[in-house]
């Protein structure tokens, strides 16, 4: 697994969720940290949308907060933590795409 400064993806997420047994309350911590990077990532191209700008953050604020418990919380509570942050990863990869210009200004 890369470090904390590496972001994840949302295959990385969905691989994580069903390896459950061989990763240790370390490497989860380090999951939650990086999936914080890859939302936080979202930010700055959605920083013409407030709104959703400001929920992204909030969120990975959140996640920041509570990573001891998400890390230490049992196998099925972890599982279904990483398969929603990949579904959220997918749809603000999707949205965050339409934001960005396909070519240089």
């Amino acid at each position: 697994m890369r470090d904390a400064n590496h972001t994840l993806t949302t295959a990385e997420l969905i691989r994580a969720s069903t390896d459950l047994p061989a990763i240790d309350a370390r490497q989860r911590r380090l999951i939650i940290t990086r999936l914080v990077h890859a939302l936080l990532e979202h930010v700055e191209v959605l920083k013409d949308a407030p709104s959703q700008s400001s929920r992204v953050t909030h969120l990975g604020r959140t996640l920041l907060t509570m990573a001891e418990s998400v890390a230490t919380a049992d196998d099925t509570a972890f599982s279904a933590a990483l398969l929603e942050a990949a579904i959220l990863l997918r749809k603000l990869d999707a949205l965050t795409a339409r934001r960005v210009p396909l070519l240089p200004n």
